[in-house]
């Protein structure tokens, strides 16, 4: 497989800051994992986000077949070879998040088959749409039942979400005051249930440190390409791992320095199994990247990092 990347028309390098964002999203990008972006109104998270295809390598020819054939049962032809980067607007239903009508058409998240489907302004989607999310998050795949009639379409795509920390944009926020009342947070954030943020593998906070350096899009393809070849090679991507003894394979190239570090952190927190694995998907991707064989410290100390709890601490 070919690992080429295409040209689109919004250009990262011409964003200023928000470095951590574009370093965790070229991490997600490479490992095909699920991010949550958390940050104040007018940070720029949107506009880093949007650039997301311009690190997005090209579909392969058996991926474009896929797309091509999703997006013709929609009505809609696919003569690109950029992944799908899929933008629902918050007012989605579930139909048209699913797929459904009359004929059974494909909806957002298989038209995102094979790419990314960004939600932005997440909390202002309906609970029904978050939650919905799931189950095709975890089989790859969504099943739709009309008048007797069941249609099982392909649904492997990548989550992306972006969010103010609460409905004011203020809370946690630097030299701001929250106005939000504790029922209205609460309310807020519900709709991230805990089952859908145990299948986020990076959680970035806008309010963190960003002590990460200025990476230009030669750079992040250069990482990301690195990632791909590796993966490639393995058979499978860290984030579409669902396999036990897939990912026992990853998990057994932490060093022991390494496991040390994160046995550390998984004493000192209630994480569930499904958020350890995460964490060390995304170091695998991490050490991926950068062409090691084995997660060192530096992969795991990063991937902690990168699924930051300050992000989550209106909960």
């Amino acid at each position: 497989m070919k690992i080429e990347f295409s040209e689109i028309d919004r250009d990262l390098d011409k964003i200023e800051g928000m470095n951590g964002l574009k370093y965790a999203m070229a991490v997600a990008v490479a490992g095909r994992l699920n991010l949550l972006a958390v940050g104040k109104p007018g940070c720029g998270k949107t506009l880093v986000l949007q650039c997301m295809p311009q690190l997005l390598p090209n579909l392969s020819d058996e991926e474009k077949v896929t797309t091509d054939r999703l997006y013709s049962l929609a009505g809609m032809n696919y003569k690109d070879n950029h992944r799908p980067f899929r933008m629902p607007h918050q007012t989605c239903t579930i139909e048209g998040a699913c797929g459904g009508g009359a004929n059974c058409h494909p909806g957002e998240i298989s038209l995102a088959h094979n790419g990314v489907l960004f939600l932005d302004e997440a909390a202002e989607f309906r609970s029904s749409v978050l939650q919905m999310l799931r189950v095709p998050l975890e089989t790859h795949q969504i099943t739709l039942s009309r008048a007797g009639r069941t249609t099982v379409y392909p649904a492997r795509f990548q989550l992306v979400m972006a969010t103010n920390p609460c409905p004011c944009g203020n809370y946690g926020v630097k030299d701001r005051i929250c106005l939000c009342s504790a029922r209205s947070l609460e309310q807020y954030w519900n709709k991230f249930s805990a089952p859908l943020l145990d299948r986020v593998h990076i959680m970035w906070n806008n309010e963190d440190a960003d002590f990460y350096p200025n990476l230009t899009v030669k750079e992040l393809r250069g990482l990301i390409k690195t990632a791909y070849e590796m993966q490639i090679e393995r058979g499978e991507f860290n984030g579409n791992l669902t396999d036990p003894s897939k990912y026992e394979k990853i998990a057994s190239t932490l060093s022991e320095s390494a496991k040390k570090i994160l046995d550390v952190e998984i004493n000192h927190n209630n994480w569930s199994s499904r958020r350890i694995q995460n964490i060390v998907k995304t170091a695998r991707t991490i050490a991926d990247m950068h062409g090691w064989s084995e997660i060192n410290d530096f992969a795991i100390n990063d991937a902690l990092n990168l699924r930051t709890e300050s992000a989550l601490d209106v909960l």
